[in-house]
């Protein structure tokens, strides 16, 4: 590891803890040749270890840059939120789908994945990426528009009256 400060190649580890509950390590080290004590946090790359199994039957890695544009894309209700959030959501599906899936993953299981985040953190934005992604269910959709004019032809319980 390259010191932040120097830039020197060689730096030492002083102090070392896993997460429990995500795949990733907290080291604190320190540059043997200026001293300078610095943080860094690792976790795999799903980019590195994960393939995606397209439609077409091809295999892929993930793309985390996909990722983000389809999320940003989820925002055309607020486009400034959709850029300010789409890379801590897009890192944010990144670790869910690291600590639950293999190493060969379907779009299936991104696209799900990444409408559970989505929904927990903006309701809308969840909407229309599920519509984008035909996750969302016509038969579920109510249609919407003008009631009736016709009333229903309901029979009497009372006797006809003459």
């Amino acid at each position: 590891m390259f010191c932040i400060n120097c830039f020197h190649e060689n730096t030492s580890v002083t102090n070392s803890r896993g997460h429990k509950k995500q795949p990733s390590v907290w080291r604190r080290r320190a540059c043997t040749e200026c001293g300078t004590v610095f943080t860094t946090l690792e976790k795999p790359s799903l980019a590195q270890n994960t393939q995606v199994h397209t439609n077409h039957g091809t295999k892929e890695p993930f793309n985390l840059g996909q990722l983000i544009v389809s999320i940003a894309d989820a925002f055309s209700h607020n486009p400034n939120e959709g850029k300010k959030y789409a890379l801590w959501l897009a890192q944010t599906v990144e670790t869910t789908l690291s600590t639950q899936h293999p190493a060969l993953l379907t779009p299936e299981d991104i696209e799900a994945t990444t409408h559970v985040v989505l929904k927990s953190f903006d309701e809308v934005a969840a909407i229309q990426y599920a519509a984008k992604h035909q996750l969302i269910i016509s038969a579920s959709i109510k249609r919407r528009g003008r009631p009736s004019l016709v009333s229903p032809v309901r029979p009497t319980d009372a006797s006809p009256s003459r």
